[in-house]
Order: C-alpha cells, then structure tokens, then sequence
C-alpha cells in the first residue's frame, strides 16, 4: 500500500484521488495548500508519504517538486515538462542523487488509444509523426508551436528504445514569410528514427503516428482515438483493430472522464509501476530528452 500525500490549492484533488486510490489498494495521507500553509507543515506531510501528487502548477516555479525529491519522497506531477523547462534539468539532477523516480502529466500517453499499442511496438524501424495544427501563431506567440513538437517527441521517444545519436531540421516558409511546416529527422544509435512534420494553419487538424517494424505498421490516430496494426501476408494487407477494441464505442476519448480525474489515474498508473519496479509511463528523463530535442530544433529553425 502506498500512502499518497497531495499538494494542491484546491480540495477537490482529494476527493477525485481518494476514490482511485482506495479501490487500488492505496490511501490519501493528506492534502494540503502548501500556498496557506508553513513550509513545516507541507514537510510534516511530505515525510509521512510514500510519493507525492503535485496534479497542478502552484506558483512560478517548482519550489513545492524541489522539496519533494530531496526528502527522498517519489513525485507524480499533473502537468508536462513544457510547463516548467528552466528547471527540468534540476529536477533530473535531483532525482538521480535521492534515487527516487518522478513522473510528469501526459494525457496522450495515458490514453487507451496509444497505451493499448504498447504491447504491440517491438524494435521500431521508422516512428513516423505527421501533426497538422488549425491556425498559424502569430509573432508574439510563435514559440507555441516548438511545445506542440515537444509533446509529439515526448510521446514517441521512449518507443524507440535507444540514445538519440543526430538531430536534423528543415523549416518551410510561405511567401508571407510565415512558418508553415517543420520537418525533423531524429536518428538513433540502434538505427531507429524519428520523422516528425508538423504544419500550421490546416482547417482539418491531424496527428497521427505510424510505426514501422519487422511485425508491421502501426497506425495510431490520436485524433480519432482508433488505432491498429496491418502485416503483409501472402501478398495482402491484414488489418487488426487494436482500438477501440469494440467496434461500437467510438474510439474518441475526449469525453471519458473529467479532466481532475484523467490527472487522477495518472497518478494511479504511477503507483502501479511502483510496486511493479518499472519506469513510469511517462517519465521526467524523457520528457527531458524531448526537450532537449525541440530546443535543438528550435535553435535551428532560429525562431525561438
């Protein structure tokens, strides 16, 4: 049993997790503003936890996290290392000395539509990621764009199972002098690659992954929340539906569970790895990895 201790302004995170936990064979320690409260009071509860949920920012910066891991204590946060990259390299550091594992928020990497896949990817060849984006950003907010990659590369890196060895970056500009798309080719020391394009001001959005390896493609559809594997036998495509895995549920999750809750499960499936001794799902050292990724592409692309 873990005793899961809550950092949050609001107490309406206790009462999502409270649930989820108890019916996962875990508790709430506590839940406290750390905003309202001395910062004795948010060690008291940090000490008696096993890990700690952060499932929102709480102010500027990260002092809350900080605290965390150098009192050795594992750490679930809410929210994806875009929202906090200044001190991502901190936090790994960190990490690392107090031998503790944190886990930052992905919803994509928790949805059905691409963690049912899971089981199947094995020795990618090529990760291919086409993301078609419905408005172009304008100057003042262009960065935006250089998050949007930072989330496709955080949801694909860890397929490829490998260190990154070459990053390449090619931008294309219309003739208003606009960004429109950016191609990237991210090559890896196991031969594994990554090809990512994303574009702007396209009325339908896209994004889209396909995975080529020796067992087939994979095509997950995170727009349409459908995913599935076709193998080539005796001449012919076979296509396998992966999900949904029945045909009569839309495959769409948008609407399956409230946002406090999907935060919530999160900071579930982080437990289960726990107790299971694996990485968790969505892991700091590879949100970080991704990040160093975009931040090479953005050099590049020299709009950031």
């Amino acid at each position: 049993m873990y005793a899961v201790g809550i950092l949050a302004t609001g107490r309406e995170w206790s009462d999502t997790l409270a649930g989820l936990a108890e019916a996962s064979g875990s508790r709430v320690a506590g839940w406290i503003n750390p905003l309202a409260v001395t910062p004795d009071d948010t060690c008291r509860l940090i000490d008696r936890s096993d890990l700690v949920w952060i499932p929102e920012k709480l102010n500027a910066g990260m002092d809350e996290a900080i605290t965390v891991i150098r009192r050795s204590r594992h750490l679930s946060l809410g929210f994806p290392v875009s929202d906090f990259t200044d001190q991502a390299e901190c936090l790994v550091k960190l990490a690392h000395e107090a031998h503790v594992q944190v886990q930052v928020g992905h919803a994509e990497r928790h949805r059905p539509v691409f963690r049912s896949t899971l089981d199947w990817v094995s020795h990618p060849q090529h990760i291919r990621v086409k993301h078609h984006l419905p408005g172009f950003r304008e100057k003042e907010d262009s960065y935006l764009i250089f998050n949007e990659i930072l989330a496709d590369l955080d949801l694909v890196l860890g397929l490829a199972g490998s260190l990154v060895r070459k990053v390449r970056t090619h931008a294309s500009f219309l003739e208003s002098g606009r960004l429109f798309q950016i191609d990237t080719r991210t090559e890896f020391h196991n031969g594994s690659m990554i090809s990512l394009a994303i574009r702007q001001g396209i009325p339908e959005p896209l994004r889209e992954i396909e995975i080529i390896q020796e067992s087939g493609v994979i095509k997950i559809d995170l727009s349409g929340g459908t995913s599935q594997l076709s193998t080539l036998s005796e001449g012919a495509w076979i296509r396998h539906r992966i999900w949904p895995q029945n045909p009569d549920i839309p495959g769409n999750p948008a609407d399956e569970n409230g946002r406090n809750e999907e935060t919530a499960r999160q900071c579930i499936s982080f437990i289960r790895t726990l107790e299971k001794n694996q990485p968790p799902l969505s892991s700091l050292e590879e949100g970080y990895s991704a990040l160093e990724i975009t931040r090479q592409i953005a050099v590049s692309v020299g709009r950031f």
